[in-house]
């Protein structure tokens, strides 16, 4: 399945997972896709509470890729000369493939994941180093965790990774399909 045609993207340029040189910044309807590309390992900054103008401000300033579903937001996005997509809001599995698309990006992969909370980097864990920041009956029963740096979230594998993977599985196949 193709990306929307309707949908536009500002100054893209070409970039690949394995580079992740691509920063995105999400305006404040955007939350949930802002959670996917974290997991997927893209530095995503979700600013929830603020007006257009310090969203395009700081995409400006820090060199990001502004997502956004608003139309007008978009047009002054590109006024401006920022780099940006607008999203059509069809789903977050069409949102995903066509923001990836829109900057060279062909696969997603779990290498160098950040959290989905704060976008923080995840550091490798031991069951010992992480035995108090989760249930007992999770640290018995995995061998691999992951924790935020920033904000000490711990992760590991369970059901929701299958989930996770699924949809990195899908968006590759759209991705593909794309390219």
């Amino acid at each position: 399945m193709k990306a929307r045609s309707s949908a536009k993207c500002a100054g893209a340029r070409p970039a690949t997972a394995a580079e992740n040189s691509v920063a995105f910044l999400a305006d404040a309807m955007l939350g949930s896709l802002a959670r996917k590309l974290r997991i997927f390992g893209f530095d995503t900054l979700y600013i929830a509470h603020t007006d257009d103008d310090e969203v395009l401000k700081t995409g400006i300033e820090q060199g990001r890729v502004i997502l956004t579903a608003d139309r007008e937001f978009f047009k002054r996005i590109v006024k401006a000369g920022a780099r940006g997509v607008l999203v059509s809001g069809d789903g977050e599995l069409e949102d995903l493939v066509h923001i990836l698309a829109k900057n060279g990006i062909t696969s997603v992969d779990f290498a160098g994941s950040r959290c989905s909370v704060c976008n923080g980097l995840l550091s490798g864990r031991t069951p010992d180093q992480i035995r108090d920041s989760v249930p007992g009956r999770v640290a018995e029963c995995h061998s691999e965790f992951y924790q935020c740096l920033d904000c000490g979230k711990v992760y590991w594998e369970g059901s929701h990774f299958r989930r996770i993977r699924a949809l990195a599985r899908s968006v590759d196949s759209r991705l593909g399909a794309v390219s």
